[in-house]
């Protein structure tokens, strides 16, 4: 049986966006190492990657780069 985990953002006001850039993957003025190291991690000892609608439309220009 295949585990299912679970990544999730959250905020205290419940919204996650790149408003004011301090979601923005693509600024590269934070300090990310820390994602940068967990992110392989977790994707090659996934089998699969589950996204939703919304997502998935908004990833699928990307993902073929």
């Amino acid at each position: 049986m295949r585990k299912l985990v679970v990544t999730e953002n959250s905020t205290v006001d419940g919204v996650i966006d790149m408003a004011g850039g301090w979601f923005d993957p693509r600024d590269n003025e934070l300090d990310r190492s820390d994602i940068t190291a967990a992110l392989p991690e977790q994707r090659e000892a996934a089998d699969a990657l589950l996204v939703g609608r919304n997502t998935f439309v908004d990833f699928r220009e990307f993902w073929p780069k």
